[in-house]
């Protein structure tokens, strides 16, 4: 798939639509900083749920997953995501994970729009291997540091990458849109995304090109 797709299966909820964009799809795709430049296009508020659990927690979560363990931190992820139930005019960038359940998919229905942010195992891989910060801050990543040679390195993290996009593509499927996170910039790929939700009726843009946010049924 390349640009925007619609998916028609399953249906937006009508209650939800334009409340809010959820942002979905691998680490390192390209969520938070697609989300951030969309947000200013659509003049909506923007937050990374990572970033909401570790102020609430005050741990960073690599340190809650080394801790505590995976399945601690999906519940902090799964009490986040209701917590947003009640929110408008935000877009919000949630972990690889966080919807990777029927329980955490029609907790994000209820939030807003999904989008899946899809982007290479390759391209993926690039980005993660630029530096040590980016693998250093992902525990199901970091043990690749061990791995000094760069090439080797990258492709080690392009195999498992793979594998994860292949267990996990069920769910990332069922969101309402796609868009293929490899463009030239994050800019030209929130640009893409804001001219795709404007033609779902998800947004109505203003002649400012700002978007004002409605609930449908709500006029």
């Amino acid at each position: 798939m390349s640009g925007l797709e619609t998916i028609t299966n399953p249906p937006v909820n009508s209650k939800s639509r334009g409340r809010n964009i959820i942002l979905t799809g691998m680490g390192g795709s390209g969520k938070s900083t697609i989300g951030r430049h969309l947000a200013v296009l659509i003049g909506a508020g923007f937050v990374d749920l990572d970033d909401l659990i570790e102020r609430r927690v005050g741990k960073k979560i690599a340190t809650i997953i080394d801790i505590q363990g995976e399945e601690v931190f999906r519940e902090h992820e799964r009490k986040m995501l209701e917590e947003l139930e009640g929110v408008q005019c935000l877009v919000i960038a949630v972990g690889g994970g966080a919807l990777l359940s029927d329980e955490g998919m029609d907790c994000a229905r209820k939030i807003g729009t999904i989008v899946w942010v899809q982007s290479a195992a390759s391209e993926i891989a690039r980005r993660l291997c630029k530096g040590s910060s980016e693998l250093e801050k992902r525990p199901l990543f970091r043990d690749l540091l061990s791995e000094k040679n760069e090439e080797k390195r990258r492709a080690a993290c392009q195999e498992r990458l793979t594998k994860m996009m292949d267990a996990r593509i069920q769910w990332y499927k069922q969101a309402d849109i796609v868009l293929e996170g490899s463009y030239v910039t994050p800019e030209m790929a929130a640009q893409h995304l804001r001219e795709s939700l404007a033609l779902e009726d998800l947004l109505t843009v203003t002649p400012h090109r700002f978007a004002s946010w409605h609930r449908k049924g709500a006029e």
